[in-house]
């Protein structure tokens, strides 16, 4: 009877055991990667050398390179014929912040949060912006220089793996934008103002 007993409970703690990690898995917050991107991000070759040769992205006080295949889609976005690899680099960087959306509206949700400490599922609303900045350098002299901003709307009810998800899409996408833009810009060596509007 008591082995019974001591059978019976076992598959029941493992069931309960399970549920709590499955609910702990779903809820932790999954890896953010800002300084990545996917393949449909990326566009042509440069035929040499990468014109830049590190950009650095920051936030939240520290500073990751991006992944090679994002730095040479950016690379690559730099009109060859307007910048030759043989005369001609450019130095990069981005900021990344993230701030509430002014759009956030009250939610019951918010309520857990003053009674339970790591309220699970407080919603998510906020607005993720790149500035990428570069320069660029043509036989040691400063020939460009530019500045363009992208943003992007992140919301979810959940945090974890949901809200990981959208902000590595939300990330993806500026440097897609960022990627096209740039390119643009120096598509026939046209100059555009800086910090002018994104086209959608």
């Amino acid at each position: 009877m008591i082995l019974t007993e001591t059978t019976q409970g076992i598959p029941r703690r493992a069931i309960a055991i399970s549920a709590i990690v499955i609910c702990l898995c779903a809820l932790s917050a999954c890896s953010v990667n800002l300084a990545k991107a996917g393949g449909d991000t990326l566009t042509g070759d440069r035929p040499e050398h990468a014109f830049y040769n590190e950009i650095a992205l920051y936030f939240d006080g520290k500073a990751q390179t991006l992944s090679a295949e994002l730095q040479k889609a950016y690379s690559s976005a730099v009109s060859e014929r307007a910048f030759p690899s043989d005369r001609c680099h450019g130095t990069a960087s981005i900021l990344a912040t993230v701030a509430p959306s002014d759009t956030a509206e009250g939610s019951a949700w918010y309520v857990g949060a003053a009674f339970v400490p790591l309220w699970p599922a407080l919603p998510v609303n906020e607005d993720w912006t790149f500035t990428f900045s570069t320069q660029i350098y043509c036989n040691g002299t400063l020939v460009q220089s530019l500045e363009f901003i992208e943003s992007e709307h992140v919301e979810a009810f959940w945090y974890g793996a949901l809200r990981s998800d959208l902000v590595n899409d939300a990330a993806a996408e500026m440097h897609r934008k960022l990627i096209e833009r740039l390119a643009f810009e120096f598509h026939e060596q046209r100059q555009t103002d800086l910090n002018s509007a994104s086209d959608y």
